[in-house]
């Protein structure tokens, strides 16, 4: 980039000295009004040319088309990461949910829930595993209750119970 700067800045500096030195020998009169007059064109060419040549297809229009290629990549690098956040968040709100209703029932237990997207891309409960200490019949009403509020069936819960002392 600096190349092209230093390239386009000898340019200008080269035309501004022809155009001076064409001007000084120019004789009075309608001659040096057509050679100033032809060296402003020659010194605005010099300065716009360059700028013109990058805007219709040279590096500028090259660098523009990367960065929004780059932006596209990234835009969908964070549609990603926003997605797993948003599992991530929804999973611990329900296993926090989850953990309510088994203190409702009368026992605590750590509880991991795992979400996937059902057929409309939605994300929902997939899989509930809990570990705690409970009786049959209050694992009976969690597992009742995680299939009629949760939509979580019997055979996606998992259940490890620890043996109280």
């Amino acid at each position: 980039m600096m190349g092209l700067v230093r390239q386009w800045l000898l340019g200008v500096t080269a035309t501004a000295l022809a155009v001076a030195l064409a001007e000084a020998l120019a004789p009075e009169g309608g001659a040096k009004r057509v050679c100033r007059l032809a060296g402003g064109l020659a010194l605005l060419l010099a300065a716009v040319g360059p700028a013109a040549g990058v805007l219709n297809g040279g590096t500028l229009v090259q660098a523009a088309e990367g960065w929004r290629e780059e932006a596209q990549r990234y835009e969908l690098e964070l549609e990603e990461q926003n997605s797993a956040l948003y599992l991530a968040i929804i999973e611990e709100e329900t296993a926090a949910y989850v953990m309510d209703k088994a203190r409702e029932l009368g026992f605590e237990c750590a509880v991991e829930v795992t979400y996937g997207y059902d057929g409309d891309g939605v994300p929902c409960p997939w899989e509930i595993a809990a570990r705690g200490a409970w009786t049959q019949e209050q694992r009976s009403k969690l597992e009742r209750l995680l299939e009629e509020e949760l939509g979580v069936p019997a055979q996606r819960q998992f259940y490890d119970e620890e043996r109280q002392p």
